[in-house]
């Protein structure tokens, strides 16, 4: 694919959203243009915008990421979704829910893009 691929990324904590936006638009075609510190804006951006993937946190205020992940996955089932969370205990729960893949926060910005890379499969810049 020529153009970027949409991104959104869902996760209460701005410095976790600011260093998984740098890790993924450094080495893909991936353009970061939507994030959401809650699990009702990210639904409510997921619908409005349709991006190609999005990360979601598990653990998030409103609206949990696994509720937002299966409120999601019954409207788009073309998108991408990626649950992270800091409880490995949430793997079941989020692939259950929808998700494509499930990642532990502490995996590292190499796992973070070999995981999106085999989703999208897009291209290294």
């Amino acid at each position: 694919m020529n153009l970027p691929l949409s991104v959104l990324l869902a996760d209460e904590d701005p410095n976790v959203r600011r260093c998984l936006k740098q890790a993924l638009e450094c080495e893909c075609k991936l353009s970061v243009l939507w994030e959401a510190d809650n699990g009702l804006k990210a639904l409510a951006l997921m619908h409005k915008h349709q991006p190609n993937l999005a990360l979601i946190d598990s653990q998030m205020q409103r609206m949990t990421g696994i509720e937002a992940t299966r409120c999601i996955r019954r409207c788009n089932s073309e998108v991408k979704i990626v649950v992270m969370s800091v409880y490995e205990s949430d793997r079941e729960s989020a692939m259950q829910a929808g998700a494509d893949a499930f990642l532990v926060k502490d995996c590292g910005c190499e796992a973070i893009r070999s995981t999106v890379h085999g989703l999208l499969k897009c291209d290294k810049k």
